[in-house]
Formats: structure tokens, C-alpha cells, sequence
């Protein structure tokens, strides 16, 4: 098993990290535990901003680690000011998201979905709210390939930011 790579040049904000919630496995004492709900601090539409999910106490005593994240905004309405997911990576062993726009006054839910390397899978629904004070901003723009894949800020790269992917063509030249 190798454990995931390292990302030393750029580390996601303490501030915006929360535990990957574990339910508490109260079925075994016949009881009915509530639904674990996830919110991370609110930010405003001209917000563009990482927030992270720290997996430890979810793995914890496995061995496992994440292998791949994915994000989704499911209560997206297809404003242009929509809260968007501008790219996703697992960065020091954790499930890390760039997020940006939002309209204001709204709570906006992101699906995450992680899964291990040994093959262990969740969906997560995670709540953000959007602030209501400003306006409603369209996300930022960030790096992306000539087929549109957003770059990470820990994408492997050559000194010439010819950016290596996991395709079987070339590597792509950052642009």
C-alpha cells in the first residue's frame, strides 16, 4: 500500500477543515442515531476559497487512505452566479475543494464523494452557506488544460509547467 503524495508547496486553511464525520454506531444498542450533518463556515459570493475534509477519524485503524474525491452543487439553479466546484484533489491525504461564486442568502449543499484505496466509498452532503451581504458574484477563473480539466495547485509539473496527467497522450503545456 503507498500512501498518498505529499503537496508541500501549498496546504489547505485550518480554518475550513472539518472532520469527515463518523455516525455513531448506535444500532448495536437498539438505538436510532440522527443523520451527521456538515457545514463549513459561510463565505460570500466574491469568495474563492479551498475547504477540506480531514478523513482520519473516518479511516482510522484501517490502513486506508482516500485514492479519489469528486464534488458536485446538486442545488445549482443555473444562475451564473451558481456556487461552483472549480476543481477537487486529495491534498495531504485529505478531500479538498475550491469553491467559489454562490448566491447570496442561500445555503448551498455539496456533494462529496470520496473513495479508498481499498475501495471503501461515501457520499458525503456537505452545507455551505453564502452570505448575504454583497453581490452575487460569478466564480473565478482557475488554470486549466486545452480540454478544460482544471489544474490543481498540486498537479505534478515540470520545471517548463508542462503540467503530467494521467492520459496515455502527451502532457499538457500549462497555458
Amino acid at each position: 500500500m503507498t500512501a498518498p503524495l505529499l503537496s508541500p508547496n501549498w496546504c489547505p486553511a485550518p480554518a475550513r477543515c472539518i472532520p469527515l464525520a463518523v455516525p455513531a454506531g448506535l444500532r448495536l444498542r437498539g438505538l436510532v442515531g440522527q443523520a451527521v450533518t456538515l457545514s463549513w463556515a459561510p463565505k460570500s459570493s466574491a469568495d474563492t476559497l479551498d475547504f477540506t475534509l480531514d478523513p482520519t477519524d473516518w479511516l482510522q485503524g484501517t490502513g486506508d487512505y482516500l485514492a479519489s474525491v469528486s464534488a458536485t452543487v446538486p442545488t445549482a439553479t443555473g444562475q451564473t452566479a451558481d456556487l461552483t466546484v472549480l476543481w477537487a484533489s486529495l491534498i495531504n491525504g485529505m478531500a479538498c475543494l475550491f469553491l467559489g461564486g454562490g448566491v447570496p442568502g442561500t445555503v448551498q449543499t455539496v456533494m462529496v464523494r470520496v473513495t479508498t484505496q481499498q475501495g471503501r466509498s461515501l457520499c458525503q452532503p456537505v452545507f455551505l452557506a453564502i452570505t448575504a451581504t454583497g453581490a452575487a458574484t460569478v466564480a473565478a477563473t482557475v488554470p486549466t488544460l486545452p480540454d478544460g480539466t482544471p489544474v490543481p495547485p498540486n498537479a505534478l509539473a515540470l520545471s517548463d509547467m508542462v503540467i503530467l496527467t494521467t492520459e496515455s497522450g502527451p502532457p499538457y503545456l500549462l497555458a
